[in-house]
């Protein structure tokens, strides 16, 4: 009818109009929900980055001011830990803006294999190899300390590097895959509980037996339960479990003869045994309280300077009190609030589950080893060997943060921030 209008109003009646190549090959390669291996749309997220490295650059300096003395005492030089420490620092950004690009969702893609069509992901495969790293620790881990905790492997030429750094963070990948593959069925208690239980068993069986950590098996423990929590796990049978695991691992520390960690409980408070066991919680609470308001000013510590063991490490966060005051221990406080802030944002505002589990993870495992840190200065939790993310000496974890790090802003790049 149309067409015989147009010839009455002489106007020609021309071909149709092609169709649009709509082929799915086409369409898939314009997705931007295709998963890929470098995503480069989107921008990363402004303020946590920012946070970020005005932490590393803090922390860099502080590690420096608190270490040279004790670097000098043990090694002969100086610089010793801080030439170590940068090195860490520029693999670490490297890896993180690596990573930034890099396309999250890739860690939970499923690859076939085999003539039965077997399904792995990146995120088995990570977790896996760090278990067994893990493992080796117990035949084969070395002590940075006389008669101390065997929780490194050293590597030819690169020297050591501790394997617990690592399982944290495929830990988190993996409970992220986990949750999300398993959505459907997480309020049911084998998939929510069992599972992770008999996978967490393991992990502690490691930890503690293997590498006597305790405060490791502890933050992976809380990381696992929060993102269970986040990921729906039905609350009233994981309560139970809880309360059965934690009175079980009391039952076997008690058992199994560790006094290692039952003394750390007894000896928190720094009265307690000035001349032994309570000796660097007692230096630690004299640094803090020296420091004042505003500090001593920069580089002037006096704790530092073989009074406070372990300063550049454990205890860095006392001789910045001491040398910053009570000011400058409070901007670190606020610092580490508001990465915590920020990035459970990102994780509230990702794309899909998968990301907002990993930014969950990520983000409570940094922020709580900073406040358990902080805590553990200020005399308020038992000295269990937590490092301040961002500022305690050791290159494998600073490395490792930053590289998490790259992959909260990954996550970030998908979110819907403002």
């Amino acid at each position: 009818m149309q067409a015989q209008q147009n010839i009455a109003r002489g106007k020609p009646q021309g071909k149709p109009p092609a169709p649009k190549n709509n082929s799915p090959k086409k369409r898939d390669k314009k997705d931007p929900n295709r998963v890929r291996m470098f995503n480069f749309s989107g921008r990363a997220d402004v303020p946590m980055l920012v946070i970020t490295l005005v932490l590393l650059a803090f922390g860099i300096t502080m590690m420096f001011s608190a270490g040279h003395a004790w670097a000098y005492h043990d090694n002969g030089n100086p610089f010793y830990y801080i030439s170590r420490q940068l090195p860490a620092a520029a693999l670490g950004l490297v890896g993180m803006f690596f990573i930034t690009f890099f396309d999250y969702r890739i860690l939970r893609h499923e690859f076939t294999f085999g003539k039965k069509k077997r399904r792995i992901t990146i995120a088995h495969i990570l977790f896996a190899a760090m278990l067994f790293l893990n493992f080796l620790c117990i035949p084969f881990g070395v002590s940075n300390i006389e008669n101390g905790p065997k929780r490194w492997l050293k590597i030819p030429v690169f020297g050591t590097f501790q394997p617990s750094d690592f399982l944290k963070v495929a830990l988190i990948i993996f409970f992220a895959y986990y949750i999300h593959k398993n959505t459907d069925n997480i309020r049911r208690f084998w998939v929510g509980m069992g599972k992770p239980a008999l996978m967490f068993l393991l992990i502690a069986f490691i930890m503690v037996y293997g590498q006597s950590h305790l405060s490791g098996t502890i933050i992976i423990f809380l990381i696992a339960a929060v993102m269970l929590f986040v990921g729906g796990v039905n609350i009233k049978p994981a309560l139970f479990v809880l309360a059965f695991a934690a009175l079980a691992v009391l039952v076997a520390i008690q058992l199994s003869g560790f006094s290692y960690f039952m003394d750390r409980i007894n000896f928190m408070d720094p009265l307690s045994d000035i001349q032994g066991n309570s000796y660097q919680n007692y230096e630690a609470a004299i640094a803090i309280g020296s420091g004042g308001l505003w500090g001593k000013g920069f580089g002037n510590s006096s704790q530092k300077y073989y009074y406070l063991p372990e300063a550049q490490n454990d205890f860095v966060y006392a001789i910045l009190v001491e040398e910053f005051g009570l000011i400058g221990g409070a901007i670190v406080i606020i610092l580490f609030l508001f990465f915590i802030f920020r990035g459970f944002q990102i994780a509230r505002l990702s794309e899909d589950k998968f990301g907002c589990l990993l930014a969950t993870g990520i983000t409570f495992q940094i922020g709580f080893q900073a406040l358990l840190n902080i805590a553990v200065n200020l005399c308020c939790v038992p000295n269990t060997g937590v490092s301040l993310p961002f500022f305690s000496y050791g290159g494998t974890a600073l490395m490792v943060q930053l590289w998490e790090m790259g992959l909260l802003l990954s996550v970030s790049k998908r979110a819907k921030l403002k």
